[in-house]
């Protein structure tokens, strides 16, 4: 029987986020602030829109887990809801942000969910939260709330490196 008070698993938890995190930004920190912004192929959202939509990710589940608010400051920084994936609220910057603003945000963003997930014990994973879908309310596992994100970023990051590959933005060809 595991023990109540554990942190095992969410310390092994924080650090597949972290890893994950890492090799992410590995992989997309040769690029400039122009291929950031600019849609690799036609019809296709640039690499920065999907780093800001990891950290608008960050944010919405932070609020679901939580049930606090993220400031509207660092929502603003990500463009939350404004840029990937909006629909009817599409409203991405005109100009390409400041390259070191990307990584700040998502850093920032994820500091906040780390934090959230620090003031966890393992049998909290375990507890259901009540989220909204279009279908009407879904109780799901903090657990798999987690596991969501970490399987969310790998399958977004698999598209940004395919995207840049495809741009002929890879590292090799950029050095």
């Amino acid at each position: 029987m595991p023990v109540k008070n554990s942190a095992d698993q969410i310390n092994l938890l924080k650090w597949m986020l972290e890893d994950l995190r890492k090799v992410t930004l590995e992989g997309v920190k040769h690029l400039t602030k122009e291929q950031l912004f600019t849609p690799p192929v036609e019809n296709e959202f640039c690499i920065g829109s999907y780093i800001m939509h990891l950290a608008e990710v960050d944010l919405g589940w932070y609020e679901t887990l939580s049930g606090e608010k993220a400031s509207d400051d660092i929502k603003k920084r990500s463009y939350y809801n404004c840029w990937f994936d909006s629909g009817p609220d599409f409203n991405p910057p005109n100009e390409a942000p400041e390259y070191e603003e990307y990584f700040k945000t998502i850093e920032a963003t994820r500091k906040i969910f780390l934090d959230y997930v620090s003031s966890l014990i393992d049998s909290d994973l375990d507890e259901n939260v009540i989220t909204k879908r279009r279908d009407g309310d879904v109780s799901i596992p903090k657990k798999w709330i987690i596991y969501h994100i970490i399987e969310h970023e790998a399958h977004t990051r698999g598209q940004m490196f395919m995207l840049i590959r495809m741009a002929g933005w890879n590292k090799s060809s950029s050095d």
